[in-house]
């Protein structure tokens, strides 16, 4: 059975070279898998040699990376502070707030995690005093010294997206550019949708036609394909009625920018055809719905729709797309 490290442990591998010290892990603790120890020995070895000064360098050099990863954090919060002042009076839109709003919780997330890496680094850095085993002290180490190089470029990540959005709420060519490709996504997607509609009402009345009621395949393959474009479709009417949403902010933002707004009614008139083309689907999808399809998934769908229920625009597209995937039936492959 394998054990935990201990002092008897950590002093018996200082001063090992890295295959000796692998060997002494390894009968210490079987769960140990001998590549990997090499390897995190890696970082504290001198001319193959396990050392104290390796150790702390390793301390030093992990210190550094979350020194770098906080800085980042910090540039990102400063960013915020800056995308806050360009927005000003604007920040009460729903649009605008709710895009600080997310900016603010990765901030907050992010600069939580630095912080705690930091203490995790500060109690490994007490492995003297405290006599941790070294083999646990540089994995520590090491998995804080990745989860900060994570952090960074997370950060970094963020600062990008605040400036984006700086340039966003400053300009109104970007926000109309920005809205029109979401209707783009949107008619791309009901697009997608009418396909599936059209082969599921068409294979229904073909099947209607054979009355071949003794394969079961087929109408089985029709129910779950119905299913699906249901689910889509009240997706697809929540995330127009969302851009429908963001219309009336920019109408907002345009009209305290005094920008015309007239290359916004382009977009409004497409909105209008992706709700009748909506409508159509939804009621091709009633018209084709046998009474077997809505006892067996009709309360899956009662359920989903209550869910979306709970979404208020603005919506975040990605929760939305999480919800559909755990109400969706699995697909083969």
């Amino acid at each position: 059975m394998g054990q935990t490290g201990s002092e008897h442990e950590r002093d018996s591998i200082i001063g090992l070279s890295k295959d000796e010290a692998t060997e002494r892990l390894v009968a210490v603790d079987d769960a140990h898998d001998p590549a990997t120890v090499r390897a995190v020995l890696d970082h504290v070895t001198e001319d193959d040699v396990v050392t104290r000064a390796g150790v702390d360098d390793a301390v030093t050099d992990t210190s550094m990376i979350l020194s770098t990863a906080e800085t980042r954090v910090e540039l990102a919060s400063i960013a915020l502070s800056d995308a806050r002042e360009t927005a000003g009076d604007a920040a009460a839109i729903d649009a605008v707030r709710s895009r600080l709003e997310t900016f603010e919780s990765k901030v907050s997330t992010a600069a939580d995690r630095i912080d705690e890496l930091g203490s995790t680094v500060q109690t490994l850095s007490r492995w003297h005093a405290e006599s941790r085993p070294v083999f646990d002290v540089v994995t520590g180490l090491r998995h804080a010294a990745s989860e900060a190089q994570t952090l960074a470029a997370r950060a970094d990540d963020i600062q990008l997206n605040i400036e984006e959005f700086e340039h966003w709420i400053s300009n109104h060519g970007v926000r109309v550019r920005e809205f029109e490709a979401d209707i783009d996504a949107l008619e791309h997607a009901l697009s997608d949708l009418e396909g599936s509609v059209e082969t599921v009402t068409t294979d229904s009345d073909t099947a209607d036609e054979a009355d071949d009621s003794d394969d079961p395949t087929e109408t089985d393959t029709n129910a779950t394909a119905w299913f699906d474009a249901t689910l889509r479709s009240h997706v697809l009417a929540l995330l127009v009625a969302d851009v429908r949403a963001e219309l009336a902010d920019l109408r907002e933002l345009a009209a305290r920018a005094d920008a015309d707004a007239d290359d916004l009614e382009t977009g409004a008139a497409r909105l209008d055809e992706l709700d009748s083309r909506l409508e159509r689907l939804d009621t091709r999808l009633d018209e084709h719905a046998c009474p077997a399809w809505t006892d067996e998934y009709g309360e899956r769908i009662a359920s989903f729709r209550d869910r979306l229920d709970a979404f208020e625009p603005p919506v975040s597209w990605g929760a939305v797309q999480s919800e559909l995937e755990q109400y969706q039936p699995e697909r083969d492959g």
